[in-house]
């Protein structure tokens, strides 16, 4: 078994980190630090690939618009070469994409039809936005209530981040979703190499 620390902006992507950790297998978190937004992980990143000299580490990051691809993400961020057991991956351009990546199951969670969820969310500017958007669409009041805010000074739901948390948890299907999405597959891939490394 290898542990993992594991770094995220928010809860909603450490809910999609353990369950690549239960789907891949062989794999386990450890410990976990929440950044609360990118800009800790940032600060913190090349302490963060030094420690993995040691340690495994996994750490997501969203792509946002800040960046044109994820290598320029990363080259910017890290001032030496990435180690041996330090992963650190993109969503792109948020963790949302991957969500939506799973079609099938997000339009049934939502009660809509996944005629309205784009094929290719890797290629969206707005996941977050999407998927708001969707929930307006919803014919379940809670969803609507959950995740759309309130008035103009939300961004988002008052429960945007429990209703996604168990979406990941409890209908999120991964081997669906990285067939529309890149950077998941990516993600799953590189993984999968370190788990059938250690056997």
């Amino acid at each position: 078994m290898i542990y993992f620390t594991s770094i995220f902006e928010d809860e909603v992507t450490h809910q999609v980190m353990l369950k690549l950790y239960e789907s891949v297998g062989n794999l386990m978190e450890y410990r976990s630090i929440p950044c609360n937004g990118k800009g800790k992980i940032k600060k913190h990143i090349n302490a963060y690939n030094e420690a993995a000299r040691y340690t495994y580490f996994f750490v997501i990051t969203d792509l946002d618009n800040d960046f044109e691809c994820a290598p320029t993400l990363i080259n910017d961020w890290l001032s030496s070469n990435k180690t041996t057991n330090f992963l650190f991956r993109i969503a792109v351009h948020e963790i949302e994409s991957w969500l939506l990546a799973d079609g099938d199951n997000l339009a049934k969670y939502f009660s809509i039809s996944n005629k309205q969820i784009p094929r290719d969310p890797d290629i969206e500017l707005d996941p977050k936005g999407i998927i708001i958007s969707l929930a307006k669409r919803s014919r379940k009041r809670e969803i609507r209530e959950a995740i759309v805010p309130i008035d103009n000074f939300a961004s988002i739901g008052p429960e945007y981040n429990i209703k996604l948390q168990t979406f990941v948890r409890d209908f999120w299907d991964l081997g669906a979703a990285r067939k529309r999405s890149p950077s998941l597959d990516k993600t799953i891939k590189a993984l999968d190499r370190i788990s059938k490394n250690s056997i």
